[in-house]
Parts: structure tokens; C-alpha cells; sequence
């Protein structure tokens, strides 16, 4: 009878470990949103994030402006956009590679999946093929979704100041980034001119 007591004990124990071990995993993601875009003048507007239930999410065009997280899941990172054009919605994400510095975070992309939108609009400027992530005829992508089904490819360095519990994104280094400059195209080049700044922060 003791043994058998003995024994449930120890595994109640390793079970209670287990749990913590997996919570403290779980804690240890953070998704950060684009809440702010500032111009050089210092002009500001807020934004909010799109979230169903305890989902984020993109919705094609509500609302109909450039939307960006980021999500550290342990010290892997992730990049996930979207981008409005006149001509298309694009959607997608990519997985970053990062270099360790205490004021900044760099990301460095190279492979990016679409989920939404034309595959040939980037080179072509058409959307008649559309990627086809689980909810494309819906307009919606959910950032679990993780549609690998429309890679291209594009390298870019992403740098984000530590500013406050902020990252912060200066246009200025992004736009000098030789693929941006040369292709007239990037992540982030719709949202950036001179001066502008892109402000992230926690939302989960």
C-alpha cells in the first residue's frame, strides 16, 4: 500500500512539473502589434489589432491599411503583414533570423510566405493567381495558420529600437536596404517614407 502511495505521489509530482514546464512555455511567447505610425513631423495615428476570440488575425481590407506583428515564441521570431495596394491585398509572414543586440532587435528575412493575395503581383504587378491559404475566398488569414503554400524570396534586414518596452522601427534604415531601394518593394515600404517611425508593442 505504501509503494503504491509512494508511486502515485512521484507521478502526481512529474505531472505538476510537466504542466509548469509547459506554462512557463506558453508564457514565455509575446505577439507584438504596429499600434503606431508616426510621421517626421511627429504627427501620430493609433491603431488596433484584429482578434477573434483569443485569435489575431488579418481581414483583407478591414481595416484597409498596412498592419504588422511580430511574435518571439522563445526567441524565434516571426514577421507577419499586411500590405494594401490598389491593386491587391497582400498577406504573409516570414521567419526571421536574429542578431543578438541588447538595444536592438535585428531580424533578418530572406524566404516570405503569401497567404493572401496575387502570387504574380510582385513581379508583375498582376493578382490573378491568388495564394490559397485556408480562408483566402474569405479575405481572412489567422496568424496560427502558418500557409507555406506561395513562398518568394527577398532579403531584407529589419532593425527595431528598444525604446521603453517598444520596438520601434526608423524607415530610414529600412528603406536603405538594397533590395527595397532596388526593387521598389518591401515589407514595409508601403507604410515608410523619410522620418517615419513604426511603433510595436505587446499585445498578449
Amino acid at each position: 500500500m505504501m509503494n503504491r502511495l509512494f508511486l502515485l505521489f512521484v507521478i502526481s509530482l512529474m505531472y505538476a512539473c510537466t504542466t509548469e514546464a509547459v506554462q512557463y512555455k506558453s508564457s514565455s511567447t509575446k505577439l507584438y502589434f504596429s499600434y503606431r505610425i508616426c510621421e517626421k513631423s511627429g504627427k501620430c495615428k493609433n491603431f488596433t489589432p484584429t482578434k477573434k476570440v483569443d485569435d489575431y488575425l488579418f481581414k483583407r481590407l478591414d481595416p484597409a491599411y498596412d498592419e504588422f506583428y511580430i511574435k518571439d515564441n522563445n526567441g524565434n521570431f516571426t514577421l507577419y503583414y499586411k500590405n494594401v495596394y490598389s491593386e491587391d491585398v497582400q498577406v504573409g509572414w516570414a521567419e526571421a533570423k536574429v542578431d543578438k543586440n541588447n538595444n536592438e532587435l535585428n531580424l533578418n528575412i530572406d524566404k516570405i510566405n503569401l497567404a493572401l493575395g496575387g502570387i504574380d503581383f510582385i513581379k508583375n504587378g498582376y493578382a490573378t493567381k491568388q495564394a490559397e491559404s485556408k480562408n483566402f475566398k474569405s479575405g481572412l488569414y489567422y496568424l496560427d495558420d502558418n500557409y507555406e503554400g506561395a513562398p518568394y524570396y527577398q532579403k531584407q534586414k529589419i532593425v527595431f529600437k528598444k525604446i521603453a518596452g517598444d520596438l520601434v522601427l526608423e524607415c530610414n534604415s529600412y528603406l536603405n536596404n538594397l533590395s527595397v531601394k532596388d526593387n521598389f518593394y518591401g515589407i514595409f515600404y508601403g507604410v515608410c517614407s523619410d522620418g517615419k517611425k513604426v511603433y510595436f508593442k505587446e499585445v498578449n
